[in-house]
């Protein structure tokens, strides 16, 4: 009779996600444990949540995997003898609103904003995140000295409480940032955090000119954005933006608008550019059948590579992706 394996799980342990509608053990895209469906601000408690996570962990070896939501997640490994479940988070997610100043054609959220574009800064629909973020920190939920806050939305832009969030983990002595944004509104905040060489601020353009720019985010902010970008790189620490292409089957998939990408960014400074495709392809679980990338994404992904190392651009590749390219794509 073969040993009974038990199985560990760093995201688990580690990480907190505040979605709009639920509160979870991590945003793998897989199932995974949910502490909280439909948060409307109650008192939380954190014997509940440790309680979750213990029953979560309880499951992780072959006699019960079957029964856990983590089966068949990639982030599962064999348990070590010096793995320890913690009471802390050292990871938080904040994406606890939909509302957005823009409408990518492409984006996850539309089923929960209707793709409407919202301008005016307001508060989240769902809950508010700063009273839910003193509750962790009081009930030391969250690791003090190794705290790393990813925030993304909707846009932060259009969040009326993104700053005073991002002043109150900074008091509590947040590490390291993570901030996605589309870029439309310049965030004097965000320019402070990258030359204190604290955040990594990511923006998706996904195009070199204002035309394309919107059709595919339904507005004409193509300009603002660009000169937003050169604000952030200029002073310290420019390798601290980083700007995705994300390929959109009948809008961006060609090598023209990749190289008009590509020379647009070497030409503001940017060091760093994300290569990404249509979530569709990659993580969306809400289809029955992931579909394969079309043939042809190949030779976009090897254009594009190309020309990073031509130009001197570091070219980052989330590691799901990395996997499709290397297992699939480049085998075709």
């Amino acid at each position: 009779m073969s040993e009974n394996k038990y199985y560990f799980c760093d995201e688990l342990n580690n990480v907190l996600s505040c979605f709009h509608d639920k509160i979870m053990s991590c945003c793998s895209g897989q199932s995974c444990p949910t502490y909280i469906r439909g948060y409307k601000g109650e008192k939380i408690k954190w014997d509940f949540f440790w309680k979750k996570k213990e029953e979560a962990f309880s499951l992780l070896n072959d006699d019960n995997i079957d029964y856990s939501p983590c089966k068949g997640c990639y982030f599962l490994r064999e348990r070590k003898i010096n793995d320890v479940i913690s009471p802390k988070f050292k990871f938080i997610n904040i994406s606890n609103w939909t509302h957005c100043n823009c409408g990518c054609v492409y984006c996850a959220r539309i089923p929960s904003s209707k793709g409407k574009i919202d301008t005016k800064p307001r508060r989240s629909e769902y809950y508010d995140m700063l009273p839910f973020l003193k509750q962790l920190y009081q009930q030391e939920l969250l690791d003090r000295k190794e705290l790393f806050v990813n925030i993304q939305g909707g846009d932060i832009s259009v969040l009326k409480e993104f700053e005073p969030v991002v002043r109150e983990c900074l008091k509590q002595g947040a590490r390291e940032f993570y901030i996605l944004s589309n870029n439309i509104k310049y965030q004097p905040i965000i320019k402070e955090l990258i030359e204190a060489d604290k955040t990594t601020f990511v923006t998706s353009l996904d195009c070199g000119n204002r035309d394309l720019y919107r059709k595919l985010k339904r507005v004409d902010k193509f300009n603002d954005s660009v000169e937003n970008l050169k604000k952030y790189v200029s002073g310290n620490h420019p390798e601290r933006v980083v700007v995705k292409y994300i390929v959109i089957r009948n809008f961006n998939d060609n090598t023209e608008s990749i190289t008009e990408f590509i020379n647009l960014m070497s030409d503001i400074g940017i060091r760093n550019v994300d290569f990404m495709l249509d979530n569709k392809y990659i993580n969306d679980t809400n289809m029955g059948t992931i579909p394969s990338p079309p043939s042809y994404y190949k030779d976009l992904y090897l254009h594009f590579k190309n020309l990073c190392e031509e130009k001197n651009l570091k070219l980052l590749v989330w590691d799901k992706l990395r996997d499709l390219i290397n297992n699939q794509m480049l085998k075709e």
